[in-house]
């Protein structure tokens, strides 16, 4: 586990700018939805899983068809991240914060597995030309917002941000 990235990750100021204006600086095109209700109810429905399913399945698959050595290593890494970064975080922030904002595990469940899938991408970053889908959202999170839905045929399309 790189702990720089770990640390820049706990360092993220999550969800503090929700419902303020989204930056123009996002790596998608973002529309905006109207609330914790609107975004739960998009990141817990089957069209946002899928996109974020296939976006994971494109960083398997590449590492898989290209750097089948590194790949090798995927349980290893995965395992060492939900040790290191999922579970402490999710104790100290995310979770508190769900409840706080009455969200429930759908949402911490929602965090969990896009910050899991931007540690792997980053975790590959010396395999040239992988998948940063995860990395990409990671810029929202680091923008204080929740990247909660897409509307369009992913990868067209647009990113839907609270």
């Amino acid at each position: 586990m790189d702990e720089s990235f770990a640390r820049e990750l706990e360092d993220i100021h999550w969800f503090q700018s929700c419902g303020q204006p989204l930056p123009q600086s996002l790596p998608f095109p973002v529309a905006q939805v109207s609330g914790w209700s609107h975004a739960l109810s998009l990141c817990s429905d089957q069209a946002w899983e899928d996109v974020t399913l296939e976006a994971r399945n494109r960083l398997t698959e590449f590492l898989h068809m290209r750097h089948r050595d590194a790949y090798q290593q995927w349980n290893h890494i995965a395992a060492a991240a939900k040790t290191r970064i999922d579970a402490p975080v999710c104790d100290l922030i995310w979770r508190p914060f769900a409840e706080q904002q009455g969200l429930g595990k759908a949402f911490t469940d929602a965090v969990s597995w896009d910050v899991l899938a931007a540690v792997m991408e980053h975790a590959y970053r010396d395999c040239s030309g992988r998948p940063t889908f995860f990395l990409q959202l990671l810029q929202v999170y680091r923008a204080g917002h929740f990247p909660c839905g897409w509307s369009g045929d992913w990868p067209d399309g647009v990113l839907l941000v609270w």
